[in-house]
């Protein structure tokens, strides 16, 4: 019943970084390590799979202490004036500090949790299972806590019927699923999940063992 929305940094050129700046950061100090996450955005959540981008997220969260993180500080020292909160050119105005996230993401632990994806535009139902622990930005939403069971009906040709029923059409033929209307879908309830289950997980090994 739990809808999240990805994390919106406010700053992507300083909090997202490729594979060898976090590698750089880690080894200049490995706790730099605590706050590197792995990243997807909406579109490598694809209907069944994540296709991982080799993205990382420096997750200052609100409350860290920047000064534990030496790699970091300098790192995001240089985009400082761009993550001010309400300066000229900045971020928008909060209570934040210039290091952090700029939205408070307090449910950010249920990104670390095996999770259903889906990106916030799409062209029919798209919903992926992720159990690494991936963080996906403000381009995406995440069901914490679902089960593969909901993954085989969110993905069924009867949910991309009510995708064409309930959900408006952008241009292109495009949906928008936000959790406000895909809160409402009707879901089956059953005390036999497993049948669903198993289709799913042989579904998701076939994916698996395709090349992204």
């Amino acid at each position: 019943g739990k809808f999240y929305y990805g994390i919106k940094t406010g700053l992507n050129e300083a909090f997202v970084v490729d594979r060898a700046t976090r590698d750089r950061l880690i080894a200049e100090d490995l706790s730099s390590a605590e706050l590197l996450k792995p990243l997807l955005r909406g579109r490598d959540v694809k209907r069944w799979q994540i296709k991982p981008p080799d993205l990382y997220l420096i997750f200052t969260r609100h409350g860290v202490d920047i000064t534990k993180y030496p790699a970091i500080d300098k790192y995001l020292n240089k985009y400082k004036k761009e993550l001010t909160p309400g300066a000229d050119g900045g971020r928008k105005p909060g209570s934040y500090e210039w290091y952090e996230i700029q939205d408070n993401i307090a449910y950010w632990e249920e990104f670390e949790k095996p999770k259903i994806a889906y990106p916030n535009i799409c062209k029919r139902n798209e919903f992926a299972w992720d159990d690494k622990g991936y963080y996906i930005n403000q381009k995406a939403f995440i069901i914490p806590d679902a089960s593969k069971y909901l993954l085989g009906i969110l993905n069924s040709t009867v949910v991309l019927w009510l995708f064409d029923k309930l959900l408006a059409k952008l241009q292109n033929g495009y949906y928008e699923p936000s959790a406000i209307f895909i809160k409402d879908f009707p879901i089956p309830v059953t005390n036999e999940p497993q049948p669903i289950e198993s289709l799913v997980n042989k579904v998701l090994a076939i994916k698996d063992k395709k090349p992204n």
